[in-house]
């Protein structure tokens, strides 16, 4: 039987497949962005900053389990264990680095929906919005890498 906490990470993952299915639309929008793709990029960031969003409390909530005090718990697995380094260095850069998507993506959604039209004509402000998303990307494809390496490590 599946239990709370995997269910829980099982969410967790499917929102994290969300968020890079908008990312692929939300960044070709911005690329070549046209009059009726603003509309489509509106959509785009706002799914990614709500599942971004989602993702980041769910993980909170995996990360409670992970640590808890027990012997059994993953944390003291790994850390009793050959790669002490996997909690002390991969999974405290983990929990603190995954804090900045849901921000970056919120800054993202704002100025998608405050510039709008402006997207169109400002090609500094297209960049810069680009830009962020791409970091936003960046950080979460490293916090997925250290999620599937710490979670091959010890399963929850």
């Amino acid at each position: 039987m599946v239990s709370g906490p995997e269910i829980t990470a099982i969410v967790h993952g499917f929102l994290g497949t969300v968020f890079l299915m908008a990312f692929a639309g939300a960044f070709a929008e911005l690329v070549e962005i046209t009059n009726s793709g603003i509309k489509r990029l509106k959509i785009g960031v706002t799914l990614m900053a709500a599942s971004i969003i989602i993702t980041a409390l769910l993980g909170d909530l995996v990360y409670t389990v992970y640590r808890a005090p027990v012997p059994e718990s993953a944390r003291s697995v790994i850390l009793a264990g050959p790669t002490p380094w996997v909690h002390t260095v991969l999974m405290e850069l983990k929990e603190h680095i995954a804090h900045f998507v849901p921000l970056l993506l919120i800054a993202v959604a704002f100025m998608v929906f405050y510039y709008d039209k402006d997207l169109l004509e400002k090609k500094e402000l297209r960049y810069l919005t680009t830009a962020l998303l791409v970091f936003a990307m960046l950080i979460t494809l490293l916090v997925f890498g250290l999620g599937a390496y710490i979670t091959k490590v010890k399963p929850i």
